[in-house]
């Protein structure tokens, strides 16, 4: 597994953190949709992978029903994925 592949596993698992009874329904489903249907999934390119993955969370931050504990985590994955996007774009 590549070094790019390891940083999207552990952004995967820090994305699951948001599968928590203390977050709304539709912002549980919205991050595991990110996770399963874009980030992890090696049939899409790389950088819409990651693009996806961004734009979601991007959603979830500006959802006014997110826990407030939870925003700083998904700026936190943001930042992480698009460093990872500069980084395949640049190779």
């Amino acid at each position: 597994m590549t070094d790019i592949e390891d940083r999207i596993q552990q952004i995967a698992q820090v994305i699951r953190q948001l599968d928590d009874s203390q977050v709304p329904r539709n912002i549980r489903t919205s991050s595991k949709d990110a996770v399963e249907q874009w980030l992890l999934n090696e049939d899409k390119e790389m950088d819409l992978r990651l693009g996806m993955t961004a734009s979601i969370l991007d959603e979830i931050f500006n959802d006014a029903n997110l826990p407030i504990h939870f925003g700083p985590l998904c700026l936190q994955v943001q930042t992480a994925l698009e460093t990872i996007l500069n980084e395949v774009r640049n190779s």
